[in-house]
């Protein structure tokens, strides 16, 4: 039976945060927040930098878990590698004998199984990288809240960029400044990884910008 990640409310063709968590050879866990392309049914991708654990257990073992999530303190301690061992659960694959590790209390899961790994080279802004593009198959997909809504950054840069609108009017020239220039990295977010309410929502923003004659470059 084919899986199919609308199910938990993944649209076609957009990008997702998420927390994959993976083990090595010695079963040891480990959780790392990342972008999730979800390309459609049962198909991901995501980029992971060169060096990185996660990468090298996924290089590892073809297997890994993806976490759906909304809780703040889970995204910060897996950044710092430092999510608590109570917090986890160990669970075997339904395809392999392979042990995985999902977070305790995710509103989702699902393991994916590696069918494609093709190394590259990110460059941007911020620095030069070496990649892997992980291309791979839902095999399981848990659902433990049925209100499981996976995060995507475009809804969170849109209610800033709302609350700064809220305020222009009434602040000085300086923080005006400050917030056209927030509202810019914003719209650059959104038309990035949003869907395409967040991306008309900004569309009408810069609008209403623009009529109070708001310079935005």
């Amino acid at each position: 039976m084919t899986i199919n990640l609308e199910e938990i409310r993944m649209k076609k063709k957009t990008q997702y945060e998420a927390i994959i968590t993976t083990s090595n050879e010695k079963n040891e866990s480990n959780a790392s927040p990342f972008a999730i392309f979800y390309k459609g049914r049962d198909e991901i991708i995501c980029r992971i930098f060169k060096g990185s654990t996660t990468l090298e257990n996924i290089l590892n073992k073809k297997e890994f878990v993806v976490n759906i999530s909304n809780n703040p303190l889970m995204f910060t301690l897996s950044l710092i590698d430092t999510i608590p061992e109570e917090q986890l659960i160990r669970i075997k694959s339904n395809n392999s004998e392979n042990e995985l590790v999902t977070l305790k209390n995710s509103e989702a899961y699902f393991i994916v199984k590696v069918t494609h790994i093709s190394e590259g080279l990110r460059e941007d802004n911020i620095t030069k990288s070496g990649l892997y593009a992980i291309k791979g198959k839902v095999t399981k997909l848990v659902i433990n809240d049925k209100c499981v809504k996976p995060m995507n950054r475009g809804i969170h840069a849109l209610i800033e960029s709302l609350v700064n609108y809220s305020r222009i009017d009434l602040v000085d020239s300086e923080t005006q400044e400050y917030y056209l220039n927030r509202f810019k990295e914003s719209e650059r977010i959104i038309k990035k990884v949003g869907h395409e309410e967040e991306k008309e929502s900004i569309k009408l923003l810069r609008k209403e910008l623009e009529k109070k004659n708001y310079k935005i470059d």
